[in-house]
């Protein structure tokens, strides 16, 4: 699966957490969410450069109001691939056999390696009971 076609599929599928989906696609989307991210945070800073003041005047609550105002657009991003971004992680988990439920191990210290174990594996060839393996069904 291609940078388009994965990004294409988890947007279209914006709150889908039943199915299953190819490694391509969730990596895919990781590293469109992190460019997302990384883009809104530099456009909003781009734009705030200008009405910084600098200066001796300065005191910590004005660098917390510059420091809230340059990330109001990142949050805003981040809200936006929150839900897609938590289907297409349960959908993967769902293509290696496991059930959607075992994101919740997130919560749990090294949870997130275990997460990134199942998250590394090739696909299950054969269908599950989370449907057929996706990118035979898409073909």
């Amino acid at each position: 699966m291609t940078f388009g076609a994965a990004v294409q599929s988890c947007l279209s599928k914006y709150a889908t957490f039943s199915g299953r989906a190819p490694r391509s696609e969730f990596w895919w989307f990781w590293v469109f969410t992190l460019l997302a991210e990384i883009a809104a945070l530099v456009v909003s800073a781009t734009l705030l450069s200008g009405s910084v003041v600098t200066g001796s005047a300065t005191s910590s609550m004005q660098g917390w109001f510059v420091f809230v105002s340059q990330s109001w657009l990142t949050g805003i991003v981040h809200l936006a691939l929150i839900l897609p971004s938590l289907a297409v992680a349960v959908r993967r988990l769902h293509d290696v056999g496991r059930s959607g439920w075992w994101f919740l191990i997130l919560f749990v210290p090294f949870g997130i390696f275990v997460l990134l174990f199942w998250w590394v594996q090739p696909s299950e060839r054969e269908p599950n009971a989370h449907g057929l393996p996706p990118l035979l069904a898409a073909g």
